[in-house]
């Protein structure tokens, strides 16, 4: 039994939104202690609780981004979400049965519920295509195929508190091309495939789980397989029917014999201190997505469901109906992760769908842009008086600090907030605009540290919204004050831009040429500008194509519709 318990504490009566509580337990109800001998210095009567709706923060490379230890214990969250192919080095998994440690402690993240993933939560990179043996990975030094049998070997020794069950997750969007399609989208039996692949693995990883060599059972049905092939050869010339429906029965036979002696019992160390989250796959077909989460379902043994909609090509309301169509066949008493959904605006629109738990993308999305959030969830859901209404900023829910206007305003980045930066007025828009401009490290641990304090703050009043019978209220009014998030393109800021360029002039070995400050300026503006306008037409065309594909799938669900309305007329004529 896995020491992850899911308890719902309050349902919404209008929709599926709902508030509970993801606890880990340090002993499994087996007797075995869920930590590891590794880890004995844990205490072993704490139990470690994330609210839900909540989020797992997101990290790179095994830290969670501008954030020291005793910083990042400063934040409302519960747990850390870690991706595989960001820490996995080239040599391993060799070597690491040696480690005196489980993941946990070797990242510093005991006090926190670990879930580990295969690939980066934030966002979908293309990759080249899954196989039968090994889903690719983007890792530092290059495109990786990982093995399920590799990925096991990493289980047993990172114990994370969960992980992610091995997927063969495909896209759309590896048929794109700045928003262009440069091939045929996955057809409906390579998503069929890729479906089927996943409940194979995840049926492999919970046998394994139980201590069963899933590997080794698959390595002696190939050998009987090849055994089986000769045989046939062998006999392919024989007349005798009958004695080759004979040879053929015998040999199936030996394979089912040779199949129950590997399952006959467990041969490895069980892990069940590990919980199970399985991904709800199936692309952009209706139909597969709902028997993924059928099937997953199913599996008495998974703890929760994952659902990645950074995979799913189309606009915000196509996206969030294939989250639906994925949610509504998934049971209510588990959790459900969902990545991608990082906006507020579009966390409360999945949260009314049933989702439960989300990553920390969006506040250290901002803080890579020298952004501050500004908006805030319940019933004094205004707009910060502290925004000059002469700002250049469009949005209502952040400020960009790389902005000049800030160079002068000695006030908190928001007034009342009471995260690290912020508290007390130690810090002000003035400072972080200059910290920023100085190239220093302290401006984004400080930007970080209000972000990720405003999010927290923000799922805090929506779990108390939840209970207090108001979410849907508070969620119409939040997007009515400050609309929706505006499309993160990659731009850089103009003062970014020639900072940049600045300190890549300082850097170089012949840095002692004759351009001048003000030639390296224009240069990085006109860059800037050119940029922007290719950016621009890039979205243009991105539109373009959307509404073609919307066009396109509203199509064929009415040719399907008339379709079925004319098989219905031709049953129903004598």
């Amino acid at each position: 039994m896995s020491p992850l318990t899911f308890n719902i504490i309050r349902q919404s009566t209008q929709l599926s939104a709902r508030r509970g509580t993801v606890v880990m337990s340090p002993v499994a109800a087996t007797g075995q202690s869920s930590t590891s001998e590794k880890d004995s210095v844990i205490d072993a009567s704490a139990k470690r609780v994330m609210e839900t709706p909540g989020c797992f923060m997101y990290s790179v490379k095994g830290s969670v981004p501008h954030f020291t230890p005793d910083t990042l214990r400063l934040q409302g969250f519960g747990g850390v979400n870690v991706s595989i192919e960001h820490i996995l080095q080239d040599h391993q998994p060799a070597g690491l049965e040696k480690w005196p440690f489980t993941l946990s402690k070797f990242l510093n993240f005991q006090d926190f519920i670990l879930l580990c993933d295969i690939r980066d939560s934030s966002r979908y990179s293309k990759v080249p295509y899954n196989s039968d043996r090994y889903v690719s990975m983007m890792t530092h030094q290059g495109v990786r195929q990982l093995t399920l049998e590799e990925y096991l070997k990493v289980v047993r020794v990172y114990e994370p508190d969960i992980v992610a069950a091995f997927a063969d997750s495909i896209s759309d969007l590896d048929h794109t091309e700045l928003g262009k399609l440069i091939g045929p989208e996955p057809g409906a039996k390579r998503v069929k495939k890729s479906v089927d692949r996943s409940l194979k693995w995840l049926d492999q990883i919970l046998k394994e789980r139980q201590g069963f060599d899933t590997i080794a059972e698959e390595r002696a049905k190939e050998e009987e397989a090849k055994m089986n092939r000769k045989k046939n050869k062998q006999h392919q010339g024989t007349k005798d029917n009958g004695a080759v429906e004979q040879i053929e029965k015998e040999t199936k036979a030996l394979d089912l014999d040779s199949t129950k002696a590997v399952q006959a019992k467990p041969t490895l160390k069980p892990w069940t201190g590990v919980s199970v989250f399985a991904h709800v796959v199936g692309a952009q077909n209706e139909q597969e997505r709902i028997r993924s989460a059928q099937e997953t379902a199913k599996r008495q043994e998974v703890d929760g469901f994952i659902i990645d909609t950074n995979t799913l090509l189309g606009s915000k309301d196509e996206v969030l109906r294939l989250l639906k169509v994925s949610i509504d066949h998934l049971p209510k008493e588990k959790p459900r992760l969902v990545y991608g959904m990082q906006a507020p605006e579009d966390v409360l629109k999945s949260i009314a769908l049933g989702a439960d738990l989300f990553d920390t993308t969006y506040p250290y999305q901002l803080t890579e842009d020298g952004k501050a959030s500004l908006y805030n969830f319940g019933a004094n859901s205004t707009v910060s008086s502290l925004i000059n209404k002469e700002s250049n900023s469009s949005s209502k829910r952040w400020i960009n600090l790389w902005d000049d206007e800030h160079q002068d305003k000695f006030v908190p980045l928001l007034e009342g907030c009471e995260c690290y930066a912020c508290k007390g007025g130690r810090h002000t828009r003035a400072y972080i605009n200059h910290l920023l401009r100085a190239h220093e490290m302290l401006a984004t641990v400080l930007l970080m540290s209000h972000n990720m304090y405003q999010y927290s703050k923000f799922f805090a009043n929506v779990r108390q919204s939840i209970q207090d019978g108001t979410f849907e209220q508070y969620s119409t009014s939040f997007i009515e004050t400050f609309g929706t998030e505006p499309e993160r393109t990659g731009e850089v800021h103009p003062a970014q831009l020639i900072l940049e360029a600045a300190l890549s002039k300082r850097n170089r070995l012949d840095g002692e040429g004759d351009e001048d400050t003000e030639a390296i300026n224009a240069a990085a503006i006109a860059a800037e500008l050119k940029k922007k306008e290719k950016e621009q037409m890039r979205q243009a065309r991105r539109e373009k194509l959307k509404e073609e594909g919307l066009r396109i799938q509203a199509e064929k669900r009415r040719l399907q519709s008339e379709q079925r309305q004319e098989k219905e007329v031709v049953s129903q004529m004598p």
